[in-house]
């Protein structure tokens, strides 16, 4: 049911996007939980990204884990809180690592240049 939820999410985000249509950059998308067990998505550039950290209180679906919390620069100066499993965290963490790994391979396989704004 999860993984259902998860591609209609990114379906809907990548057809009904305007923002993310006009501005090219990419983008990763995670699954949010709140200390209640209440589950939505994400979508943040993985430049915005400042770090993930412990959360508050235990994961709902699973009482023996911890949920963390990503921290997301705002634009202002302050960071947007997303609340997130064990797990995800470390999905977010190998998206963003793919993405870095990749940007290092264009960079090392021409003399392109990556413009970020």
């Amino acid at each position: 049911m999860k993984k259902i939820l998860f591609f209609l999410a990114l379906l809907m985000c990548t057809l009904f996007s305007t923002q993310g249509m006009t501005d090219d950059s990419y983008k990763i998308v995670f699954e949010t939980m709140d200390c209640s067990g209440n589950t939505g998505f994400a979508t943040v550039g993985p430049g915005e990204i400042y770090k993930i950290g412990n959360g508050d209180c235990t994961n709902p679906e699973d009482p023996g884990k911890k949920l963390k919390q990503l921290l997301v620069h705002d634009g202002s100066g302050s960071y947007k809180v997303y609340t997130l499993t064990q797990e995800e965290a470390g999905n977010v963490m190998l998206d963003v690592k793919e993405y870095m790994k990749s940007r290092k391979g264009v960079l090392d396989r021409s003399d392109a240049i990556i413009i970020s704004h």
